[in-house]
């Protein structure tokens, strides 16, 4: 398989994506839906993700500059739950009760592992 290669334009309003010796000048929503349909595609291959993070930091994303949002979506009976990832774009999960219970849970035991004032 020839490198996949992309390029950013000095302006950073548009990407150049060259593959197999063609070339398509992308804007930033071409990139957005290009990240969409790799994204639903490769949910449909595998392997599939673990289920847990990989202990790898290389092999994950980060961000280090959270953005999320938590609203009460009663049509659904769950709790929106969204996060702004720089590259990704804002990601939104449809959480139950049980799972927002859970989430509360995990996230008290972990905080008793850091001490305060951090």
């Amino acid at each position: 398989m020839q490198p996949i290669k992309l390029k950013i334009s000095s302006d950073g309003a548009h990407a150049t994506l060259a593959l197999a010796g063609a070339t398509a000048d992308l804007s930033a929503p071409d990139i957005d839906h290009l990240i969409r349909d790799l994204a639903a595609m490769r949910a449909k291959m595998t392997p599939v993700h673990p289920a847990e993070p990989p202990a790898d930091p290389a092999k994950v994303h980060h961000s280090d500059n959270l953005l999320w949002s938590v609203k009460a979506a009663p049509q659904k009976s769950t709790i929106q739950f969204a996060t702004q990832h720089p590259g990704l774009g804002w990601i939104v999960m449809w959480l139950s009760r049980a799972q927002v219970e859970d989430l509360q849970t995990s996230f008290e035991f972990e905080l008793v592992k850091i001490p305060e004032g951090r």
